[in-house]
């Protein structure tokens, strides 16, 4: 097995962190002692912590856009329940970043550049969504709807997988297969509405 890379042993061992304590709580110090470099060492990667975050999300939109390559080339007739499997995917994917979920608002927030490239990668993820809705109502598994309905309802499906994550949490409910289900039950319920 290759070694790994100290640039990105830094990335994996900081997101562990972040992921336990958030991204206050964890300086560029305890990143470099967990890994096992020096803080010298650990500068010559990464700038400061900020650097390891956008390090970080290059990470997720990597394993993103990995994730969703099946989904958007999936030439097949789409049914509601393709929604709930990519609801699971979703929430699988947050958990292996439940940080970045977590502190989304503030990251965005606070650095103009991680700001933009969200905004990219959010854009992206929606406009996946709508070719799924368009798929559905094109196959007959939803009713037909106007363009801007059909907007409205990949907006309601991605509000509600991305921050489905927070709610759990500031509900005191924590990150849980029950919860996740729970959720996957609250968009079958909110596509039934929309189904032929």
């Amino acid at each position: 097995m290759p070694k790994q890379k100290t640039r990105d042993k830094i990335l994996l061992i900081a997101l562990d962190l972040f992921n336990q304590s958030g991204t206050a709580a964890v300086s560029t110090n305890h990143i470099a002692a967990a890994s096992g470099v020096s803080p010298g060492n650990l500068y010559y990667h990464f700038r400061n912590k900020d650097d390891i975050v956008r390090g970080i999300f290059d990470l997720m939109e990597a394993a993103s856009r990995e994730g969703f390559a099946a989904i958007a080339d999936g030439a097949q007739p789409l049914r509601a329940d393709v929604f709930e499997e990519t609801f699971r995917f979703i929430c699988q994917f947050n958990r292996r970043f439940s940080f970045f979920k977590r502190e989304l608002p503030s990251l965005i927030a606070g650095d103009p550049q991680l700001k933009e490239r969200f905004k990219i990668v959010h854009q992206e993820t929606l406009g996946l969504i709508c070719r799924l809705v368009d798929a559905t109502i094109d196959a007959g598994f939803l009713k037909p709807l106007s363009g801007r309905e059909r907007q409205l309802l990949a907006e309601m499906c991605w509000m509600l997988t991305l921050f489905w994550p927070n709610y759990l949490e500031v509900s005191g409910e924590g990150d849980s297969e029950e919860g996740i289900e729970r959720g996957t039950k609250m968009l079958r319920l909110l596509l039934r509405g929309f189904q032929v």
